[in-house]
């Protein structure tokens, strides 16, 4: 905003006064030009009326007696205009006088509370942790009703602050919880090593992004005998914990099925009555589960309603092997599953993955969807297991474009040497 001038720049009192200064300016100036009009003007009355009687004075010879009376009359006018001038002046400075200290007794009255204001408020933070009312701001007035807001709102904010000091630290102590519950999962998803990774038969690879802190997904191998492997990937409906704890129930139970001697159709069934039994929030889960002889390449899998698998012949294309899938895990007690055996011979491969990959979503909504899967594995159908999954995730990442992750990406790809560990 333009100034208007220096007398009505600074504070509230120096306004006052600069525009008293200017009215007393002004009133005095109006006042002496109206006593200088006047005065001049009743001169000329008392020449005019005088003008009438200065012949007859002087037709009686007596000029000088006329001028006597006039002069007279004049310097009486001008006496008493003198006294009346000066008492009005005198009156106008007494009124001013008046006016100055009730001007300053006023300004007294609204300046000091606003400073006060000012100061509590902004030492807020530093010396003050809230704005409360004192006696300095009970004016009965506007300045009265400004501090009442203020301490109304500043009482708000010390609540909301206080509320914000417990959620941040209720959300630093679930971020922990979350932190520590998703090392655990972590480390409870098996890691190539010894006897898996000794094994001349076959390589694997794997990997879970989880979409939060703790995923619903999971992915397992491990040897059931010497000559056997189980595999499996799987998908828990739903996200973050109550998804992970269920995760981590499910892969027990279908590791303890397979190792325990049932194939895959009989460790799907025993996991799904005993999930049944205490599930109240209506989870499922998807779930392939295979187990693979490793000296004759011959397997069985069962899939309860889980992706279709990508199966490679040595020497050929990822394709998708597609057939009629069971139910997921979890959705009634006394389930059968379906169950279909598969033969690999030396070279073959395949990739096994959950919707989180064919769900992938870009900025513009499109689906990765498997077309683009497949497309990804041919390009480099015989890369090492490792650098397979890493084609894979690195084409999901260039389609998403840093669009956000909705879900779990798991991915699991074994290639099988057969018994002597030589890929024809």
């Amino acid at each position: 905003m333009k100034r208007t001038g220096f007398i009505l720049n600074g504070g509230i009192r120096r306004k006052i006064f600069g525009m008293m200064l200017v009215t007393i300016v002004m009133i005095i100036a109006s006042y002496t030009a109206v006593f200088l009009y006047q005065s001049n003007r009743v001169e000329r009355l008392v020449d005019e009326t005088y003008e009438t009687q200065k012949q007859e004075y002087e037709e009686n010879g007596l000029p000088d007696r006329y001028e006597e009376i006039r002069g007279g009359a004049v310097a009486k006018f001008r006496n008493e205009m003198f006294h009346a001038r000066n008492i009005l002046l005198l009156l106008v400075v007494f009124i001013v006088a008046v006016g100055m200290i009730s001007a300053y007794s006023i300004t007294g009255r609204i300046i000091e509370p606003l400073n006060t204001i000012t100061r509590r408020v902004a030492s807020l933070g530093i010396r003050h942790r809230q704005f409360k009312m004192e006696d300095v701001y009970r004016t009965g007035d506007e300045i009265e009703v400004l501090a009442e807001s203020f301490a109304k709102q500043s009482a708000r904010m010390v609540l909301y602050i206080d509320q914000i000091k417990k959620v941040t630290a209720e959300k630093e102590r679930i971020d922990a919880e979350l932190d520590m519950a998703s090392k655990i999962q972590a480390s409870q998803l098996p890691r190539l090593c010894p006897p898996v990774s000794a094994r001349k038969e076959f390589r694997l690879a794997a990997s879970m992004n989880p979409a939060k802190e703790v995923g619903g997904d999971f992915y397992d191998f491990f040897m059931i005998d010497e000559d056997h492997i189980g595999l499996v990937i799987a998908d828990v409906s739903g996200k973050g914990v109550p998804a992970a704890l269920l995760m981590m129930v499910a892969r027990v139970l279908i590791k303890n099925g397979l190792q325990n001697g049932m194939n895959p159709a009989e460790a799907l069934e025993n996991a799904n009555n005993l999930i049944c039994e205490n599930n109240e929030e209506d989870f499922f889960v998807t779930v392939w589960a295979a187990s693979l002889e490793l000296s004759t390449g011959k397997g069985f899998a069962a899939n309860a309603g889980h992706e279709h698998p990508a199966l490679r012949k040595a020497g050929g294309k990822y394709e998708l092997e597609i057939y009629k899938h069971s139910m997921p895990v979890g959705t009634m007690q006394g389930l059968k599953f379906r169950q279909h055996e598969f033969q690999l011979d030396p070279g073959d491969s395949f990739f096994v993955y959950t919707d989180g990959v064919a769900e992938a979503t870009n900025k513009d909504n499109e689906l990765y969807g498997p077309e683009r899967m497949i497309e990804a594995l041919n390009r480099e159908p015989d890369a090492e297991p490792e650098q397979v999954l890493k084609n894979v995730m690195a084409d999901i990442n260039r389609f998403v474009d840093g669009a956000e992750q909705f879900d779990d990406i798991t991915m699991l790809f074994l290639r099988y040497h057969g018994k002597n560990g030589i890929t024809v």
